[in-house]
Order: C-alpha cells, then structure tokens, then sequence
C-alpha cells in the first residue's frame, strides 16, 4: 500500500488551497507556536492550516 506524502487541503481559516506533507517535514513543525496558541488552533480548527495562517497566529501569541 503507497501512502500519499503529500495532499492537497483547504485551510480552514482562510480557504487557501496548500499542500501538506504528511510525512513529518511539515511546517507544523518548524514553526514555534506557544502552547496556548496551539491549544486554541487545535479547539477552533479540525485541520491544517495553511503556513501564513499559521504564521501569523504563532506570530500574535493569541
């Protein structure tokens, strides 16, 4: 079975189309997002976001 590394997805705070890799090389892990913000990001959002929507929640610290 060949898993897809990398999908198409819809940011849901944007509506952005981007690319996620899911093979562990994402963004998500490369940018520093304080605790409290990922803990909110994960209660609105039941996906992905996009890198500048994620940047610029990381960036606000809220």
């Amino acid at each position: 079975m060949n898993k897809k590394l990398v999908e198409k997805e819809i940011c849901p705070r944007c509506g952005n189309k981007f690319d996620c890799g899911k093979s562990g090389k994402c963004w998500c892990f490369e940018i520093d997002v304080p605790p409290l913000v990922l803990d909110e990001i994960n209660k609105e959002f039941d996906s992905c976001l996009c890198l500048e929507c994620l940047k610029t929640l990381a960036k606000s610290g809220k």
